[in-house]
């Protein structure tokens, strides 16, 4: 098996790193991303960076400007119902796909990412945390294209509302929604399960809109 070049590895790590920059709300909507500060910030060469930023480019997290450069992706309240309705699509169907298929290791392992998440508090481990719980959620459906498509639609709303969560806000209530999804799988009643996750995002998309800049 061939091993990642060096190149190939920094890039993935700047393309990380940026992205966690871009979750944490680091740069407003419409901020320029000049890959000479970035590299000399992170002490590498601007290829990586270069690279990088086209990465996220493609997940739709920036937009290019021609002969201006890279962007942070301005998102409308239209663009992110729009977003929301296809998550709650798409999230909703691979739930009640996996439930009948969760055994005991697998309603283990969402239990054991929430216990984790339970306990957070930086915002990058809120995020974390978060994507791998929903995963694991939806990962005995084993439909690899649907889960690509969910991260990207991830990607493109989650910097607008977990930057502003704060312990006792709708951090609360984030909580105790993943567990009514847990105790729903682990009835296998996948009816319920759903009902849940519809109304969790639901409640992000409020979140992430209230979130947005006001005009």
């Amino acid at each position: 098996m061939a091993t990642p070049s060096i190149a190939t590895t920094t890039s993935s790590a700047v393309t990380a790193l940026l992205r966690q920059a871009l979750d944490a709300g680091r740069w407003a909507s419409g901020h320029p991303l000049r890959q000479e500060e970035i590299a000399a910030e992170l002490g590498v060469s601007r290829v990586p960076v270069r690279e990088a930023l086209f990465q996220l480019q493609a997940e739709g997290l920036l937009r290019m400007v021609p002969n201006k450069g890279m962007y942070v992706r301005h998102e409308s309240a239209a663009d992110l119902r729009e977003l929301f309705r296809l998550r709650r699509l798409i999230e909703t169907d691979m739930l009640e796909e996996a439930v009948p298929l969760h055994t005991a290791a697998t309603i283990n392992r969402v239990e054991t990412v929430q216990a984790a998440l339970d306990k957070a508090h930086a915002v990058a481990d809120w995020i974390a945390g978060d994507r791998e719980f929903h995963e694991c959620l939806y990962a005995p459906a084993q439909r690899t294209e649907s889960m690509t498509i969910v991260r990207r639609l991830r990607w493109r709303v989650d910097r607008f509302y977990f930057a502003r969560m704060k312990p006792g806000s709708r951090a609360q209530g984030w909580h105790e929604e993943h567990h009514a999804l847990i105790r729903a799988v682990r009835r296998r009643d996948a009816k319920a399960a759903a009902r849940v996750l519809q109304a969790h995002l639901a409640e992000t998309e409020r979140s992430a809109l209230a979130a947005l800049p006001k005009t």
